[in-house]
């Protein structure tokens, strides 16, 4: 092989090599890039799946289903305790009259930190722990209940049905009035575990139970010798006294600067007016014991105001009436109380104790209003159109009582509707007119009626005459102990168990 040709085979041969290293760099850095792509890829997803797995857990649907609570063999999730924690807390918000602040509980911070109402430090309980507990209590009463009607053949009535609809119905108004989905709203108001099945299926639970202890107490009857009994064994808590009463306002008022701001009184600006306070009050009642009314005498001060009870309860925890029922007290007693941490002093007449025996009655009525009467759109319906549409719905009735109520649930605008329109007063407690029929010494059992009143036009039957308020109150005494004691031996089989990590979703 001459050298030229040999040369010439070296260099394609050493070419070729180059070739072929570029090529496996080449496939090198391409497999690489391969690597790394499928890594990239491998993180992206992975932070595709945490995500979708934070968005699922923070759902709820995760803890929802985990055991919460057992209750003998029935077994409550997270989602069910979630029910029964916000019914808790929803009887604190009814008993605190819509100001849960008045028993410490402030609903923007965590309940978990926020000791309940009546804690100490020897019986330590947060608002978390006491919701928890109440909660616990119900789902025991729920069970033992349940499992006693079945027993029992024990069944909702039709009424229970419509109440159990109305309740549901009425959430998914409340969730459209305020712009929200039914789940959604469910979740602002039972927490995020908490969807439409589980609320409605301890809806119907819960109402059962109602059910079956109200057709229990409605079993229990009373004679008058053990209503009187329980009366004398405990008056106070079923007298009334009278009094009249003239409250001082003992308080500096503030006044302002020059600039606008409001400037507090002074400790002795303070000091003066309660003293000031003082000199009225006793100048007042020395009035009054000269012979002057005492009203009268009130109405030389403006800081004054006088007022009277007809029918106070010792219920009340006012200074005043406390002084009322103290034992001994006599008719004409009087005396100057003073409030200095509310910078109030009362001037108390008493007037007299007595057993309250005015008259009761229980009545249904279909309360008939504007609403009542379809016409169009930005027409006001007149007096007329109203009051014919209550007699168009009264001359629908059966003649029955039931059937009577029945109209009450479905025409009704009063808020006794889901209760059949039914109605117990005593005199003084309603309108005029409305009071004028049911308390007419003619009225008998079955008598309807048209009322008109400020509120529309009510169509009223009379379901008859009741006991007085003392002997109503003495008897719910009794029906009570007895409630509370069938109560206890119902749930005594049925223990609970909590399960910490399905409890320690639930709460705030």
């Amino acid at each position: 092989m001459s050298a030229s040709r040999e040369r010439k085979k070296r260099q394609e041969s050493q070419a070729g090599g180059e070739i072929s290293r570029k090529a496996a760099r080449a496939a090198e850095r391409k497999a690489a890039e391969r690597r790394s792509n499928i890594l990239y890829a491998s993180i992206a997803v992975l932070f595709v799946i945490v995500a979708v797995f934070l968005v699922v857990y923070n759902s709820g649907i995760f803890q929802r289903g985990e055991t919460a609570v057992t209750v003998g063999e029935d077994t409550y999730t997270a989602a069910d305790l979630s029910y029964y924690y916000y019914q808790a807390l929803n009887e604190v918000y009814a008993d605190s009259y819509g100001y849960p602040s008045m028993v410490g509980l402030d609903l923007n911070a965590s309940f978990k930190d926020q000791p309940a109402w009546g804690s100490t430090e020897e019986d330590a309980q947060t608002w978390d722990e006491y919701f928890k507990e109440q909660a616990v209590e119900m789902m025991r009463y729920v069970t033992a209940a349940k499992a006693a009607a079945e027993e029992e053949g024990f069944t909702l009535s039709e009424d229970d049905e419509a109440d159990i609809a109305y309740t549901i119905e009425e959430m998914k108004s409340t969730a459209s009035s305020n712009g929200m989905s039914y789940g959604s709203y469910l979740k602002s108001a039972y927490g995020n575990l908490m969807t439409a099945d589980c609320y409605e299926k301890n809806v119907r639970d819960s109402q059962l139970a109602t059910a079956y202890a109200t057709a229990y107490s409605d079993s229990l009857t009373y004679t008058a010798e053990q209503v009187e009994a329980v009366y004398d064994a405990d008056p106070d808590a079923y007298d009334k006294v009278r009094y009249m009463l003239v409250t001082v306002d003992g308080g500096a008022e503030s006044t302002e600067d020059e600039e606008g701001n409001t400037v507090e009184p002074t400790e002795e600006e303070s000091a003066e007016a309660w003293s000031s306070a003082q000199d009225t009050a006793q100048l007042i009642l020395d009035a009054y014991d000269a012979g002057e009314e005492l009203g009268t005498a009130a109405s030389d001060f403006e800081n004054a105001t006088f007022s009277s009870s007809e029918g106070a309860s010792n219920s009340s925890t006012a200074a005043y009436v406390e002084w009322c029922f103290e034992e001994g007290r006599q008719t004409g007693d009087t005396t100057i109380i003073e409030d200095e941490d509310n910078s109030t002093i009362y001037v108390v007449v008493f007037q007299g104790r007595y057993r309250d025996e005015t008259k009761t009655v229980n009545v249904r009525h279909i309360l008939i209003t504007e609403d009542s009467v379809e016409v169009e759109d930005g027409v006001v319906p007149m007096a007329e159109q109203v009051e014919a549409r209550a007699e168009e719905i009264l001359a629908m009735w059966d003649g029955t009582e039931e059937g009577f109520a029945q109209l009450a649930r479905e025409y009704s605008k009063d808020g006794t509707a889901r209760d059949g329109g039914y109605y117990h007063t005593a005199k003084g407690q309603s309108v005029e007119e409305f009071e004028a029929w049911c308390f007419d010494d003619a009225r008998k059992s079955g008598d309807t009626g048209i009322v008109r009143t400020t509120y529309g036009y009510h169509i009223v039957y009379f379901v008859g005459d009741d006991q007085p308020d003392w002997y109503l109150t003495a008897e719910d005494t009794l029906r009570s102990e007895d409630l509370s004691a069938w109560e206890e031996e119902l749930i005594a089989p049925y223990e609970a168990a909590t399960h910490e990590k399905g409890i320690g979703y639930v709460g705030r």
